[in-house]
């Protein structure tokens, strides 16, 4: 595939929260973006300005971000009444689409593009907790999506495990399974000292770490629920629960976990958000990294290879997808899901035999090579 050719191609990528905004769906995009955008690829962000104070475009590290303004949100929705034109509109200068779902938008944009320009990627299910009305938009929803996978030329998944498990599997014909694109030099084991001095953790403490958004889909009570179980078997523990609980679409669940935080004050600590550098020292430090995931929301955990490359095992869900990482490497355990005393076993088990499940950084990267990925998506852009 040569340069010449690549600088041709652009490619539309939409989804409904881009950087800044955190989650599994808007790292990995971003990440896709900017490497597709250094082999010559011209990529325009195509969503919503989630936050007033957002500018409605500017260029982030060579990518081209347009966000189109919010009427309002529902859960953990942006109601933006004409998206799905604006993507229509976009589309004709460009050459692909890339739609990041679950987004319903793009199942009525999708009748009026090409089918040769539409690379769908399935990040996850939709599954709304709710009433009536939460019901019908979940039954449109899933409609719209339909029609935009059946109009797909591709369809890629983070993983055939999760893709063969989904409302979307009877589409497993033509998936195509890519793993999110984490650059490996940018993870490695660190002097973590500083930060560990800052929350008052010793070298003695087991550490058992949590990161990701404070949200319903993560299942982290479960991960605190565990404790009398821990407490058996591991004296000196301490549980660190990293992520932002402030600017969370649809709600966090920090009000629910304050109740274990009351119960349980010298065994949790909340750090809040934590920059890339003290996310790189957490992730040094932990003994181990638990993903209690209990969703399809919940679709791989990028997390996880981030804590590998980092030094630290794993104990993640035993649901599709999230699996994945722990039984591609073998560095570490999958829990019961909604079993705290199960996580507790697999936490005791990996803490306890160390030796056994420590990652190795070469592998990890191996196995989770980011080029893979984004050859796989430069292919389908350039045939």
């Amino acid at each position: 595939m040569g340069t010449k050719n690549n600088k041709t191609k652009r490619i539309l990528m939409v989804l409904y929260y881009y950087h800044p905004y955190v989650s599994g769906v808007s790292v990995m995009a971003k990440e896709l973006a900017e490497q597709l955008s250094k082999r010559g690829y011209e990529v325009t962000i195509l969503t919503s300005q989630f936050e007033s104070s957002l500018p409605r475009e500017e260029q982030i590290n060579g990518v081209r971000v347009i966000r189109r303004p919010v009427l309002f949100k529902l859960g953990k929705g942006v109601i933006m009444p004409t998206f799905w034109i604006d993507i229509i509109r976009y589309s004709w200068n460009n050459d692909y689409v890339n739609a990041h779902l679950p987004m319903p938008d793009v199942g009525l944009s999708a009748l009026f593009i090409p089918k040769r320009k539409l690379i769908t990627t399935y990040q996850c299910d939709i599954n709304l907790i709710g009433g009536f009305v939460d019901r019908i938009i979940l039954f449109i929803s899933y409609i719209l999506m339909h029609v935009q996978m059946r109009r797909s030329a591709a369809i890629l998944t983070t993983s055939t495990d999760y893709f063969d498990h989904s409302k979307m599997k009877r589409y497993s014909h033509k998936a195509i399974a890519a793993y999110p694109p984490i650059t490996a030099s940018e993870y490695k084991k660190v002097n973590a000292r500083h930060f560990t001095d800052k929350l008052h953790l010793s070298d003695s403490q087991i550490k058992i770490g949590f990161i990701g958004r404070i949200v319903y889909e993560k299942g982290i009570k479960y991960l605190l629920m565990s404790i009398p179980y821990l407490s058996k078997k591991i004296p000196d523990f301490k549980i660190v629960i990293v992520g932002d609980y402030e600017r969370i679409a649809g709600g966090g669940v920090k009000d629910e976990l304050d109740h274990y935080m009351k119960q349980y004050p010298d065994r949790i600590i909340f750090t809040g958000y934590l920059s890339d550098a003290d996310k790189k020292r957490f992730l040094s430090t932990i003994d181990v990294l638990v993903l209690p995931s209990i969703d399809p929301l919940e679709a791989f955990g990028i997390v996880q290879i981030e804590a590998m490359l980092c030094g630290s095992p794993v104990v993640a869900s035993d649901m599709p997808g999230v699996r994945e990482v722990v039984r591609k490497t073998g560095y570490g355990l999958t829990s019961n899901v909604r079993d705290p005393e199960d996580i507790a076993k697999k936490i005791i088990k990996v803490v306890q035999n160390r030796a056994s499940y420590a990652p190795d950084h070469n592998e990890v990267a191996r196995i989770f090579n980011p080029e893979a990925t984004i050859e796989t998506y430069a292919r389908l852009m350039s045939e």
